[in-house]
């Protein structure tokens, strides 16, 4: 039996496929699927007791038809949901097609988009200057986005981690974090965040369908200038991947620009932004491209404003954005970029706490795990608290949540016996990705997964087995040497350090923190040119925010990064820690920068 929120996202798309002919006469073009025809059906038998109902347009009324029951069909369960193999070799066969446009959309349809309802909003080049005791970081496109603003005061910082959840109308999921999805329905309208998910499991089909997720991974994969295939987007309007970032970047700044006024703050508040760690021409290549999407993102967002929470016909994006790039502009208020696992060392610094040590930072996401190592600094007695990369530390592999999901998605084919001949196998995987998200949370939570694919197999799958495969066993064997190519890229100097202060003290965060192959990075022994060093675990959340933000505690591995980032403390690619370890001495207590 369909369920109410079903019925109302297909009768919301076929709203919005209806064109007016002329002032008296509309049109729906295309052809009906089923679920469509038993949502009509569903919505009838629901105004079955109505006598009429009165539409917004004066002197219209729409008399309910009475119909006689008929069966109704059960929608397929979609047992999973991420990257799928199909998505990759999509994405790879439209790149070797396209051509580099960085700044411009792909093709076209065969007639021109529609017209902008309204002229750009550029008001925010007309703001008064923005307050320099505030300033803003956002953490975008992994599995959540997030984002964080920091007022300072005399002598104490107001943290608020914005509420994003409450504008992107997903308080349910989380009120803090935004989920990091784009869906084209087949109405070719634009939905994002948890909106997006609900309209692509109702589209599904029979695995005709796909939906972007964890949009950051653009970036890494330089994916940037590839045209979003038909799975994906299923009109005859072409565009690339990177637009695609820069709507849900739009999407994001307008729940930001909603909880910011809540804070009395302006839309031109200072920026920072937070990315994953690249070699370091990939790295200022990346930071100035983000750099001018942020922007064009808050131009974007005042323009196109709500329409974005309700649906916004990916016709009149494009339009937006031509019109938006059709003359060169500058973004003041976009600022420094930091990587993640900076963001993270600049957040567990305290200000009253007394520090001066060597710790790891290990940041794993959907997309990315970035490892990185810093000289922590801080002391009550001086304006001093930094966060300093140590020199050639920073280093970053493209196998994260992402991997284990499309690890899952393999297993799961196997066992049903989806082998590379099957008909079915591209659509059966499509579906399967819709959910993955989902299905590898219950299989780590419960420890078993019990899915029933799209033709009917019904397959079991333990943790155990799960964890006993060769791509999960390559991922934790990947993660263990991005943690020694970190410790042996640099001056034995700061190995030593560790080991003359009892050991080495390792934070983990990001969404895969609790990954068992992460927390094993933790634990046991470092061997490294004849020195052993212990690891230690530093607790997961500081107790400095504990004692005054301790609602922060269960969000803390995900918003690390942009409450580390939105703090005063410059946080700058440039000012490296020296060479060797110097001056670091004395036994790097944890309470040091984990308490006030």
């Amino acid at each position: 039996m369909m369920e109410r929120i079903e019925a109302r996202i297909l009768l919301k798309n076929l709203l919005r496929r209806i064109k007016p002919l002329d002032s008296q006469q509309f049109e729906l073009p295309g052809v009906l699927t089923e679920d469509e025809l038993e949502a009509l059906q569903y919505a009838l038998a629901l105004l079955d007791e109505a006598p009429q109902v009165i539409v917004e347009r004066p002197g219209v009324v729409i008399t309910p038809v009475i119909v006689a029951p008929t069966s109704q069909t059960i929608i397929s369960e979609a047992e999973a949901e991420a990257e799928a193999e199909a998505e990759a070799e999509a994405e790879a066969e439209a790149e070797a097609e396209a051509e580099a446009q960085p700044d411009s959309f792909v093709g076209g349809k065969e007639e021109s988009p529609p017209s902008l309802s309204a002229e750009l909003d550029l008001s925010v080049f007309e703001l008064p200057e923005a307050p320099e005791n505030a300033r803003l970081c956002m953490d975008f496109g992994t599995a959540m986005s997030k984002a964080t603003l920091v007022i300072d005061a005399d002598d104490y910082e107001e943290i608020h981690v914005l509420n994003l959840g409450i504008p992107g109308d997903q308080p349910e999921v989380s009120e803090t974090m935004l989920i990091s999805s784009v869906y084209i329905d087949n109405g070719g309208t634009l939905w994002f965040g948890k909106n997006a998910v609900d309209f692509s499991l109702v589209e599904a089909g029979e695995g005709e369908r796909m939906r972007v997720d964890n949009v950051k991974r653009f970036l890494s994969e330089d994916a940037l200038h590839s045209p979003v295939p038909t799975p994906y987007n299923p009109t005859d309007i072409s565009i690339l991947f990177g637009d695609l970032l820069l709507a849900y970047l739009t999407f994001m700044t307008w729940t930001v620009n909603e909880c910011l006024a809540d804070h009395d703050m302006p839309r031109n508040l200072k920026r920072r932004f937070a990315m994953p760690c690249f070699e370091k021409e990939k790295s200022r290549e990346v930071a100035a491209r983000l750099r001018v999407l942020l922007g064009e993102a808050q131009v974007l967002a005042d323009t196109l404003g709500d329409r974005l929470q309700s649906g916004l016909p990916l016709g009149e994006f494009i339009q937006a954005v031509q019109q938006l790039r059709s003359e060169g502009r500058s973004y003041e208020f976009v600022t420094e970029q930091l990587t993640e696992p900076l963001g993270v060392a600049n957040a567990l610094l305290s200000s009253a706490g007394s520090t001066n040590s060597v710790t790891l930072v290990v940041d794993v996401g959907a997309g990315t795990s970035d490892m990185s190592l810093y000289r922590l600094q801080s002391n009550p007695n001086t304006p001093v608290r930094q966060a300093v990369e140590v020199d050639g530390s920073a280093r970053g592999i493209t196998r994260a949540g992402n991997y284990l999901d499309l690890a899952l998605i393999h297993l799961l084919l196997s066992k049903g016996g989806i082998g590379s001949d099957h008909s079915r196998k591209m659509k059966i995987q499509r579906e399967l990705s819709l959910r993955m998200r989902d299905y590898k949370e219950a299989l780590f939570n419960d420890g078993f997964l019990t899915v029933r694919l799209l033709d009917g197999e019904i397959v079991e799958v333990s943790l155990q087995e799960f964890m006993a495969l060769e791509a999960v066993q390559k991922f934790a064997q990947d993660l263990e040497q991005c943690l020694l190519d970190v410790l042996s890229s640099v001056d034995s100097s700061w190995v030593q350090v560790a080991q003359k202060n009892g050991g080495l003290a390792v934070v983990l965060t990001g969404g895969g923190a609790k990954l068992p192959m992460v927390q094993a990075l933790a634990s046991g022994q470092l061997d490294l040119n004849g020195q052993s060093v212990p690891r230690i675990h530093a607790p997961d959340f500081p107790r400095w925010l504990q004692e005054e933000y301790p609602e922060l505690e269960d969000d803390f591995p995900r918003i690390a990064v942009s409450l580390g980032g939105a703090r005063k403390s410059l946080i700058s690619l440039q000012g490296k820690a020296r060479v060797t370890a110097g001056d670091v001495q004395g036994k790097p207590v944890l309470s040091g920068f984990y308490s006030r």
